[in-house]
């Protein structure tokens, strides 16, 4: 389930900071159609699985909601940017081009571009 790889994001540094769950269960809500409930039970079951969305879109999507959460604290950790690397990287992103793409993704959020305009980027 994408949800459950948004809450690996939240984690990636090791620490739920209270912004970027809320940024979270935002995303689970507005994206997802999810309760606060369904997101309680698929972050206790959690998984080891990751979700790779079937279409390109999809996964840009899936990415820049990600990227969205990283920078809900106003920080961006090492271990955020690595993790969004290695999620590029699992979605098809060229390995020579995956900190570009990450750089990319994060400096769009930054500046408050929406996720549909990001979609149509890379379409």
């Amino acid at each position: 389930m994408q949800f459950l790889d948004l809450y690996r994001m939240v984690m990636a540094d090791g620490t739920a900071d209270p912004n970027e769950m809320t940024t979270l269960y935002r995303i689970g809500i507005e994206n997802y159609g999810l309760t606060q409930e369904e997101m309680s039970e698929v972050i206790s079951q959690g998984g080891v699985s990751t979700f790779i969305p079937e279409l390109y879109s999809e996964r840009i999507k899936l990415l820049y909601q990600m990227a969205i959460i990283a920078w809900a604290d106003g920080v961006i950790e090492e271990s955020e940017h690595t993790f969004l690397q290695r999620y590029a990287l699992k979605f098809g992103i060229q390995e020579d081009k995956v900190k570009e793409f990450v750089d990319f993704l994060l400096s769009k959020v930054q500046k408050g571009v929406s996720e549909d305009e990001i979609i149509k980027y890379f379409e």
